[in-house]
């Protein structure tokens, strides 16, 4: 485990100067790899973790940027012991966040950890204000920042949200099949489950202090709210790509049945397929036919994924597996960078 998972409290740094943010990040063992200022006071945190990104990156970033209505943000990203020029894309957005009224920081820590980088941005977020928590590879749509905070008023109930999740168009055939039948289950696209983008309220927030060292620390956090004090947003979505073929497909299920195992050990709550009774699910499947010529292949994955994932255990083994990215996931175009207006600096 990292030192930066250790059991220090959050600090949460209202308005920043260099020196304070220098300060919080101090205390993560993270180094500050480059602070922009935005134009007033930020009411909204975007935490991105990011580990060898440098390739899908920008479009996240440029997703974030073309928010539309959401105030003023400070967009952190945490390069956790990338080797591939992560933190050096990140930092060459930060004029044009500056540009836009935004906070940026690019923070970095020395070694890979998810945990860690959560911890590390969540140390130099807006204090008594909405977090939200984005995969580097995903893209949202423009008006998510500001659908999330607003689901999420006080007095709402809503302490977790999400924008409904979208799957980029697979070129592989079994992974197209996998897909639709993985986004047709009720409890996948009928609650915040995470999956690359999550929102909590400030009070959701205090729930937990840190966030412990699993490999599902998005289900981690669905497991403190009950099902009521989660919503999806039907109006907005965030762009996820699955990895094309056989393979990476095992793999990338066999991380999540392993982050979901582990913390069944340890967390209880309404998380998961936890919210949903047996009996439930069966009744959901059963009226959705459609959903019935899929079934077969996803079954098939989710046991080979099963089958590797219980001997791991059994040999004590505990790896994030990495996926290749999907094809489509290129980076910013010219085009595209000219369309966000001339740089100040």
């Amino acid at each position: 485990m990292l030192p930066v998972a250790g059991r220090r409290r959050v600090l949460s740094v209202t308005s920043p100067t260099h020196e304070s943010v220098r300060a919080a990040a101090n205390k993560e063992e993270a180094e500050v790899r480059e602070y922009r200022p935005g134009r007033g006071r930020a009411s909204v945190s975007v935490v991105i973790p990011a580990h060898n990104e440098a390739a899908v990156l920008p479009r996240c970033l440029l997703s974030v940027l073309r928010q539309q209505g959401a105030g003023v943000m400070r967009v952190i990203v945490v390069d956790n012991g990338s080797h591939d020029g992560t933190a050096d894309v990140a930092a060459a957005w930060a004029g044009r966040f500056a540009d836009a009224g935004h906070e940026m920081l690019v923070l970095r820590l020395a070694r890979g950890n998810k945990s860690g980088a959560l911890n590390a941005g969540d140390a130099v977020t807006v204090e008594h204000a909405c977090r939200i928590y984005l995969d580097a590879d995903v893209e949202i749509s423009p008006g998510c920042v500001a659908g999330v905070v607003a689901a999420m008023e006080d007095g709402s109930g809503v302490e977790m949200c999400a924008p409904r999740m979208r799957v980029a168009p697979p070129r592989a055939w079994l992974t197209r099949r996998y897909a639709r039948a993985w986004t047709g289950l009720p409890w996948v696209t009928d609650d915040a489950i995470g999956g690359g983008f999550y929102a909590v309220s400030a009070s959701g927030r205090r729930r937990w202090e840190r966030f412990p060292d699993v490999l599902a620390e998005d289900a981690f956090v669905q497991a403190q709210f009950r099902r009521v004090e989660r919503r999806v947003l039907g109006h907005e979505h965030f762009l996820v790509r699955l990895p094309d073929g056989w393979r990476d497909l095992v793999r990338l299920r066999t991380r999540w049945l392993s982050g979901n195992r582990e913390l069944a050990r340890t967390v209880g709550g309404e998380w998961g397929r936890r919210a949903y009774p047996v009996r439930r699910r069966v009744g959901m499947l059963l009226a959705r036919p459609r959903l019935w010529p899929d079934l077969p292949l996803y079954a098939l994955v989710n046991g080979v994924a099963m089958w590797r994932s219980r001997r791991r255990e059994s040999i004590g083994t505990r790896v994030w597996e990495r996926c290749r990215p999907a094809a489509g996931a290129d980076g910013v175009n010219d085009a595209e960078l000219a369309s966000l207006g001339p740089r100040g600096d």
